[in-house]
C-alpha cells in the first residue's frame, strides 16, 4: 500500500494529538518517508471536511468524541478504534437563577432543552445531551416521563461553522464552532422557552461564567471514580485499510501520541496554552472546563475500564436509535497498533 498523505482531524478537546500536531512531531515523523501529514481543514473540499463525521477520507486518523465513529461504522465506513482517553470533563445541568430550579428536587415537570440538527446526518450533540439527561434523571430518581423535552430546531449544519486553512496545526474546529453549538439553546433559555439545559467542557465553562447560571446538578464522571457508564471518552480511530495494510505507520503515529502524553506531564504551562488554543478558551478557564489534573490525562489505552466505558456509550446510541444494534462493537477494536507503539518506545 503506497501512501503519499496521512490525514488527521480532531475535536476541540484536550488530546495527545493536539500536542503532537502543534509541536510538528507527526509531520517530522513521516517526512523522511515522503509522506505529507495534513489536516482535513487544509482541503477546500467540503466532502473532505465531512470525513470528521463519516470517516470516509482514506488514510486518516480522528481523535475526538465517540458518537461520529460509531454512526460512521453503522453506515459502512471502514474504521478501527485504536485507543480511548478519559480526561476529566466538567458536565452539568444548568438553569437561570430566577427559574427557581436549584437542585434535582426541582426537576419534575420542567422543560429540558433538546437540540435537533435539521441538516446534519450525525447529530452528535443531541446524543450527548440525551446521555446527560439520562444520567441526571437517574441520579434524581426520575425518568423522561417526569420532564418535558422541548425540541430546539437548528438549521445550521455543524460544518457551517468549521474553520479552514493550511496553518500549522490547523483544526476544523475552534472557538467559533465550539461556542456556536448551543447558540439556539441559549436563546431558548434566555427567552424562557426552556428551564434547563445540559452543557459540558469548554461550552459549559463559558456559559456558566458569562450568564451566571445555577448549576442544578454536577454530572462530571472522572475516571478515578470508575463510573464506566457516564464518563466522557475521547476516541482515537483510523481508516481500517490503513490499520490492516500499514500497521507500521499506524504504530509510529501512536508512538508520537505516547510521546505527547509524556511531554504534557512535564510541560504544564505549555499544555495549558495548547488546550486553550484548541478549545477557544481563555487559559484561566481551562481547569474549570476540565480539571487541574487534565495535563496528566492525555494517555491513550484500551484498558478494560475504558473499553467498558466505550461500550456503555455504544449501548446508549443503540438504545437511543442513533445506530442499529447490528454494529459489531468488538470488531471495531484494534489493539495491535497500540501494543506495537508501546514496544517502539520500550
Amino acid at each position: 500500500m503506497s501512501i503519499d498523505t496521512l490525514w488527521f482531524t480532531r475535536c476541540p478537546a484536550p488530546t495527545a494529538a493536539s500536542v503532537a500536531i502543534r509541536n510538528g512531531w507527526l509531520a517530522e515523523e513521516f517526512r523522511g518517508d515522503g509522506i505529507d501529514v495534513r489536516s482535513l481543514a487544509s482541503s477546500n473540499d467540503r466532502n473532505v471536511h465531512l470525513s470528521h463525521y463519516n470517516h470516509t477520507q482514506a488514510n486518516s486518523f480522528r481523535f475526538g468524541g465517540y458518537v461520529p465513529p460509531f454512526v460512521a461504522a453503522s453506515r459502512g465506513s471502514d474504521l478501527k478504534v485504536l485507543g480511548v482517553a478519559w480526561p476529566d470533563r466538567a458536565a452539568a445541568l444548568y438553569a437561570l437563577p430566577e427559574s427557581g430550579v436549584r437542585g434535582p428536587q426541582d426537576l419534575r415537570g420542567r422543560r429540558f432543552s433538546l437540540p435537533r440538527r435539521l441538516n446534519d446526518d450525525t447529530d452528535w450533540w443531541r446524543a450527548l445531551v440525551l446521555a446527560g439527561y439520562r444520567h441526571a434523571l437517574d441520579l434524581a430518581g426520575l425518568s423522561f416521563d417526569d420532564v418535558e423535552l422541548v425540541e430546539i430546531e437548528i438549521r445550521r449544519a455543524y460544518a457551517d461553522d468549521a474553520t479552514t486553512g493550511d496553518g500549522a496545526g490547523q483544526s476544523l474546529w475552534g472557538a467559533r464552532s465550539q461556542f456556536a453549538v448551543q447558540r439556539e439553546e441559549v436563546r431558548a433559555l434566555m427567552a424562557g422557552e426552556v428551564d434547563v439545559l445540559y452543557s459540558d467542557a469548554a461550552m459549559g465553562a463559558i456559559l456558566d461564567a458569562f450568564l451566571g447560571l445555577t448549576t442544578v446538578m454536577d454530572l462530571a464522571a472522572p475516571e478515578r471514580e470508575g463510573d464506566t457508564r457516564h464518563g466522557h471518552p475521547l476516541v482515537l480511530t483510523a481508516s481500517g485499510a490503513l490499520v490492516d495494510e500499514r500497521p507500521d505507520i499506524v504504530a509510529r503515529w501512536l508512538a508520537r501520541l505516547l510521546d505527547a502524553d509524556a511531554w504534557a506531564r512535564k510541560n504544564v504551562d505549555e499544555m495549558r496554552r495548547i488546550i486553550a488554543v484548541d478549545t477557544g478558551l481563555p487559559e484561566d478557564f481551562v481547569e474549570a472546563a476540565y480539571s487541574d489534573r487534565i495535563y496528566s490525562q492525555l494517555d491513550v489505552s484500551l484498558d478494560p475500564g475504558r473499553v467498558a466505558l466505550l461500550r456503555a456509550k455504544y449501548d446508549h446510541l443503540v438504545d437511543g436509535g442513533f445506530i442499529p444494534p447490528a454494529v459489531d462493537f468488538d470488531a471495531l477494536i484494534a489493539s495491535g497498533p497500540l501494543d506495537a507503539a508501546r514496544a517502539l518506545r520500550g
